[in-house]
């Protein structure tokens, strides 16, 4: 799901794919669990379609067409009409070989995957009491997916918020669109040969193509454009967050910084190198969340973080937690005991450490975006099985 180490999880699995009989041990030595169930009250639905920027070209491709992005929403329901949940893994013949390759597998030791069940309902009524809700829209990392953090994005639906994924084309690990072409992940072929510096590791021209992503969301959002995605969503429209993990945290860094739209900002594992140098030095000025792994390989990304955020002016919270990896901040530990054992995945409690995203997004989330008290937020940092691993930095106003 990320694209960091994947060469550790592809050395792994394929001595264990050489067995013989891996085909029929392989779902009992890794056998793929359900995600968890959202706690809030709301049922959680879901829908899927494609969005065109037509003020942009695709850059990617040689041809002349615009910007495409598979679009995602989870919402509070008040009705489910199926009466099963939808499979995690969406077009599984086009998905799972993209996801193998990338993986560095055969498509068979990890077949089962696609028989995972998540808690949203395609075929679900919105809520319809009147409220309305805040929107959140996530943002993947390079070669991530739009559904990559799905069991968080039932958990604040359940509670009350409209959330939006893309699947940002030719950075995703693969784009299906409906009529059946893909835009297979290309984000890595692009990055600049500078050392030394930012740039070293990405071009910026890659990250200004998410956030524009994101900000081109944030117009269909705002602006209430006709369409079947958003359709009868009682969303709220003067209350926006923005959450991404890995490049994608630096996507919604820097779109926090170019739109006073976006009202507050959560991160998690945040990839700090690729933020550009005059965001880092003047900070953001909403109020903003990071939560990751202690330590990164490479201590300049924190360094990078730690000056932003002594350059920033609104409430601020920050958690590093031992024993993680940068995988560990999706849903993939959450599957099979088998990431960890191989080394692609650290948490020995995959759900604790899951809940403690949720839980901790729901309670900044719930204080900077539906005034509710942030106690809540300050005692899920402080506190929990985790906290002898966590930092606050005590700016909580929500001034």
């Amino acid at each position: 799901m990320t694209h960091l180490k994947t060469y550790a999880l592809g050395t792994a699995l394929s001595m264990l794919v050489s067995v013989q009989s891996c085909s029929t041990v392989f779902p009992i030595v890794a056998p793929f669990k359900d995600l968890p169930p959202p706690t809030g009250s709301f049922s959680v639905g879901t829908r899927t379609t494609t969005w065109a920027d037509s003020s942009r070209d695709e850059t990617f491709t040689s041809q002349a067409d615009h910007r495409r992005m598979v679009v995602q929403v989870w919402f509070p329901a008040s009705e489910t009409v199926s009466g099963d949940p939808s499979h995690y893994v969406d077009d599984p013949d086009l998905r799972m070989p993209a996801l193998a390759k990338q993986l560095r597998l055969p498509v068979f030791p990890i077949k089962h995957f696609t028989q995972v069940l998540t808690n949203s309902y395609d075929e679900a009524i919105p809520d319809r009491s009147g409220a309305t809700y805040p929107v959140i829209i996530f943002s993947h990392g390079l070669s991530g997916m739009r559904f990559q953090n799905t069991a968080l994005m039932e958990e604040l639906a359940s509670h009350g918020y409209i959330v939006l994924a893309a699947d940002h084309a030719y950075e995703a690990n693969i784009t299906i669109f409906p009529d059946g072409t893909t835009a297979i992940y290309a984000g890595g072929k692009r990055r600049s040969i500078i050392r030394g510096e930012a740039t070293a590791h990405l071009d910026f021209s890659q990250l200004s193509i998410i956030v524009e992503d994101l900000k081109f969301i944030i117009d269909r959002v705002i602006n209430d454009e006709p369409g079947e995605l958003l359709e009868d969503l009682p969303i709220n429209r003067d209350a926006i967050g923005v959450i991404g993990h890995s490049l994608g945290g630096a996507a919604v860094v820097n779109t926090a910084y170019e739109d006073e739209r976006v009202d507050a900002v959560m991160v998690l594992d945040g990839w700090y190198m690729p933020v550009p140098d005059s965001v880092i030095s003047s900070g953001v000025t909403q109020p903003y969340m990071h939560l990751g792994q202690k330590i990164w390989l490479d201590p300049r990304n924190y360094t990078r973080m730690d000056r932003m955020l002594g350059s920033s002016s609104g409430p601020q919270f920050k958690l590093l937690v031992s024993n993680t990896k940068h995988p560990d901040y999706t849903d993939m530990p959450l599957f099979s005991p088998f990431s960890r054992i191989i080394g692609y995945t650290a948490t020995r409690e995959p759900l604790a450490l899951n809940q403690l995203i949720r839980i901790s997004s729901l309670h900044f989330f719930n204080a900077y975006l539906k005034n509710k008290p942030v106690e809540p937020l300050i005692e899920s940092v402080r506190g929990g099985r985790f906290n002898n691993s966590s930092i606050f930095i005590p700016n909580p106003s929500q001034e």
